[in-house]
């Protein structure tokens, strides 16, 4: 109990001692911009003046102590945005952090030994960032899903005599979220002074996603060069039309296989399932006995490697 009230206190103070740190940088930069804007002379660095034109890269600090680098930092930004969190590195990181400490308590009280539950702070940590991958793909399939309807809309607005931007604006109240949310953020740059192009590059690299990247590089190779912009968007979306039947005909074709690995996967479960039921002092030495782990480790880390191989085999890319 000393042990949950010692971790529970700690994480506690350590994400306090974070939030404070963070928001206190962040109202110096908002000062400090706020005066420039205004013509007011800005609060100088001690550390001295930076270059024109240079910014410097946040990072997650505590005491003078970096404990996020910058690069890093600046990776969790752009998985944030594409996963439509609205919130910022140093949060996500005391996010991880109190979900790490949280379930280490939670271990302490279920562990019989108190020791393995030290190891449930690491799995804490990095669950947060499956969540967020998970999160990251299933928008991304979302915003491709809707890609062809925009298309079709643009076209469809170019043709009536609309240009670029008051096509994209038309389409916003017929679209969906995500991609309405998108759409306007780029709107909303163009009207804060961004050229359409660099409006478009930023949206490119917020989605990150292939099919979002043809028709960006498409649309900006006509303002280069020039040509029918609808008609290019037509045949863009014909070819974003043919690889989604291909894909759902791959799919179909593989559905037996991705099965095979489910079954496989989950029959020593079920099966271990079954004996703990039916005669527990027949598999219970699996985990009482040293040797009985070993098994037991062994023949779960073969499981997941099959479990892996055969979805790697039957994912393939289009």
């Amino acid at each position: 109990m000393l042990l949950l009230v010692v971790l529970c206190t700690f994480g506690f103070a350590f994400t306090m001692t974070l939030w404070v740190a963070g928001s206190t940088a962040a109202n110096g930069e908002t000062t400090a911009r706020l005066g420039r804007l205004s013509g007011g002379e800005a609060p100088r660095n001690d550390k001295g003046p930076a270059g024109p034109g240079l910014r410097r890269r946040a990072t997650i600090s505590l005491a003078g102590i970096n404990l996020v680098s910058s690069n890093l930092a600046a990776t969790w930004g752009v998985d944030l945005e594409r996963g439509g969190l609205t919130i910022n590195a140093r949060e996500y990181f005391m996010m991880r952090v109190a979900i790490a400490a949280v379930l280490t308590a939670v271990a302490y009280l279920f562990s019989p030994i108190p020791v393995l539950a030290l190891l449930a702070a690491p799995i804490g940590f990095f669950i947060v960032g499956v969540w967020l991958k998970r999160r990251i793909n299933t928008r991304l399939h979302k915003l491709e899903a809707q890609l062809i309807e925009l298309l079709q809309m643009l076209s469809s607005g170019l043709r009536a005599g609309f240009g670029l931007l008051q096509a994209l604006e038309s389409s916003i109240e017929q679209l969906p979220s995500p991609l309405a949310v998108e759409i306007r953020r780029t709107l909303r740059d163009t009207a804060m002074g961004a050229s359409i192009d660099q409006a478009l590059l930023s949206l490119n690299e917020r989605v990150g996603s292939p099919d979002f990247d043809i028709v960006i590089t498409a649309i900006l190779i006509q303002r280069t060069v020039g040509g029918n912009l609808a008609e290019i968007l037509d045949n863009v979306a014909h070819t974003m039309r043919e690889r989604e039947r291909i894909r759902g005909e791959i799919r179909a074709l593989t559905s037996q296989q991705r099965m095979t690995g489910y079954v496989i996967g989950g029959i020593p479960v079920g099966l271990a399932l079954i004996f703990l039921v039916i005669s527990p002092g027949f598999i219970t030495p699996l985990f009482t006995e040293k040797l009985g782990r070993i098994m037991l480790g062994c023949g779960v880390a073969m499981e997941t490697m099959g479990f892996l191989v055969i979805r790697k085999i039957v994912n393939i890319e289009v």
